[in-house]
């Protein structure tokens, strides 16, 4: 699970840094394996799609994967959240600023005009630019990641997230992202891009 710093806001069972869920469950590390275990099943029922890509179709992804879960699965947040010090995109400018950032990827052809070190900045570039918008309550990475398939996938390729050497190099590359200094994640993708043979 994702962990934010904001806690008990709507989203949560009162005093309590856990989510409410479908199932009732409010002890944290029995709702965190629920919750792994669940979503493990769930991204089967995820699958890849041509574009146009939009803020419907993350939202279609988000709520595959989460609407045994959540009531919330697939909606936007309503809360600000931050994480390690990273404040992200406010709720009001959720909408604009990922449209803005689809209707970009749309004119980049969805990263088809682009190949070799090119191709790895672009993915790094938009992947900084999607963390920083962070639409839903939870589960924003996944679906990131799951996205990023997708865009791989349209482009020929396919990413290898178990090649991430490590966790921590990974929150890093993310960090560094908000500041626009892309080159560990672009270090990140240029490990972990492998083409589809």
């Amino acid at each position: 699970m994702d962990k934010y710093d904001e806690h008990g806001d709507r989203y949560c069972y009162p005093n309590s840094v856990v989510l409410r869920n479908k199932l009732g469950i409010q002890d944290e590390e029995t709702f965190e394996n629920a919750e792994r275990e669940i979503t493990e099943i769930s991204i089967g029922h995820i699958h890849y799609k041509e574009p146009p890509y939009s803020l419907p179709y993350l939202q279609n992804i988000h709520y595959l994967l989460f609407n045994e879960l959540y009531d919330w699965a697939g909606e936007i947040r309503t809360v600000d959240i931050s994480k390690i010090g990273t404040r992200f995109c406010t709720v009001r400018r959720i909408e604009p600023e990922i449209n803005k950032i689809f209707s970009r990827l749309e004119k980049d052809s969805y990263l088809l005009r682009f190949s070799g070190e090119n191709l790895i900045s672009k993915l790094a570039e938009y992947y900084g630019d999607f963390n920083i918008i962070h639409p839903f309550r939870e589960g924003n990475g996944r679906v990131q990641r799951i996205f990023f398939d997708h865009i791989a996938l349209h482009n020929g390729y396919r990413l290898n997230w178990n090649a991430v050497k490590s966790e921590d190099e990974w929150i890093q590359a993310n960090i560094d992202s908000v500041l626009v200094q892309n080159e560990r994640l672009e270090s990140i993708f240029n490990d972990i891009l492998e083409p589809i043979r």
